[in-house]
């Protein structure tokens, strides 16, 4: 399997922990890797590399399964990452996805949206330290503006409405912090809709897909034929 994209190293320890992969390569363009490899070094089945998910270092048809969790939509070309998870896929191969979606039938989340790509905007003005200090102090805001809402729609039974929402997972005010920095501080944020995802695959040549729009955004099966 290979993990693009492994940020922190939270997925790849539940995979390791299962021992149910027999080979595990995950890859992330960060310096982070550097304390994930040693991390992992006595593991004979899991390597952790740096790699670009643009131009993917592996021959043509090497993996069984691809998982990727949020990763795609943060690049210059979601669709070059695309095309290269599918050329080092193996034929019948599994590809799991998660993208940033479009919410186009929640005028909430909407909203949330427009209000993303404005503080998006003004971030990148701002150094970096800077901005890591704005995702801070924005979390108990956000808290109070959406996630408190949720929180109180739940109480009275209405769970649905709740998970309309942005942020309807907050724990308590500065729990939203890492999730801003994801949104916030990255250079661009891709958003698809289910339908022009499903175009997109196919496109591709991913002729065997599904894909699950939810509240958080959605979730793609692909299969290489």
């Amino acid at each position: 399997m290979l993990e693009i994209g492994c940020g922190s190293g939270s997925d790849l320890e539940f995979f390791s922990e299962q021992k149910l992969i027999s080979n595990i390569i995950a890859i992330d363009l960060g310096l982070n890797v550097i304390d994930l490899a040693q991390k992992y070094q006595n593991r004979e089945d899991i390597s952790v590399q740096q790699g670009n998910a643009l131009s993917l270092k592996f021959k043509d048809e090497t993996f069984d399964t691809i998982y990727s969790y949020g990763v795609f939509h943060h690049t210059a070309d979601p669709i070059k990452c695309l095309q290269e998870a599918h050329r080092v896929l193996k034929r019948s191969g599994k590809m799991f996805l998660y993208l940033y979606g479009s919410h186009e039938n929640n005028i909430i989340k909407r909203v949330g949206v427009g209000i993303e790509g404005f503080i998006m905007a003004v971030f990148s003005r701002m150094p970096y330290s800077l901005q890591n200090i704005f995702c801070y102090l924005i979390s108990p805001l956000c808290w109070f503006i959406f996630t408190l809402p949720s929180n109180l729609l739940r109480l009275v039974g209405l769970k649905v409405l709740a998970k309309k929402f942005p942020f309807y997972f907050g724990g308590h005010p500065f729990s939203l912090t890492n999730d801003l920095k994801d949104r916030l501080m990255s250079p661009v944020n891709h958003r698809f809709t289910k339908k022009n995802l499903e175009q997109i695959l196919l496109s591709n040549h991913f002729q065997s897909f599904d894909v699950v729009r939810t509240s958080a955004g959605l979730y793609v099966y692909a299969e290489k034929s």
